[in-house]
């Protein structure tokens, strides 16, 4: 494992803007989309430093549109912040990235502060890949271990980033 920020800096460094969020199915040779579990227009942004500092913000969007009937967070009942609450998904903390012997590129967080406490302290470590297409940068990052389901389906999320800034 090899140590590689310095010469992805530039490339990482900066914010990025969630285009498209998908869970594929990896039980078989060809990816099978699952499901996009924030629609179309999935909402996030992720910060990243020149020094590494990581800040990921993502949101479900239909629990994030204006409702004039809605009250603010702070005067909410506990049953409309919770609805609210579990749309969220944030954390942050110093990055390293490193190369696999593979030559696969991935990053790994130190989380210190969580939407979800059980997450602080521990590390958040995703697989990166950049790419160009049409003079844009794009970052897909894939959580280094699947998941399953609640049907029992093997899964991987698959977010994919555009870089604004």
């Amino acid at each position: 494992m090899a140590e590689v920020w310095n010469q992805y800096r530039e490339s990482i460094a900066g914010g990025w803007r969630l285009i498209s969020y998908h869970l594929v199915d990896t039980t078989g040779p060809q990816t099978r989309l699952l499901a996009k579990p924030h629609g179309d227009n999935p909402l996030g942004r992720v910060f990243i430093s020149k020094q590494g500092w990581l800040a990921a913000h993502l949101a479900r969007p239909h629990l994030m549109a204006p409702d004039p009937n809605r009250a603010s967070m702070e005067t909410a009942s506990d049953e409309q912040a919770a609805r609210i609450a579990r749309g969220l998904s944030m954390y942050c903390g110093y990055m390293i990235l490193y190369q696999d012997d593979h030559g696969g590129l991935y990053w790994q967080t130190r989380v210190e502060i969580s939407t979800d406490p059980d997450k602080i302290s521990g590390i958040q470590e995703r697989k990166v890949t950049l790419t160009e297409e049409d003079g844009k940068s794009y970052m897909t990052l894939e959580p280094k271990q699947d998941f399953t389901t609640e049907d029992g389906t093997p899964a991987r999320a698959v977010l994919k980033w555009e870089k604004f800034e």
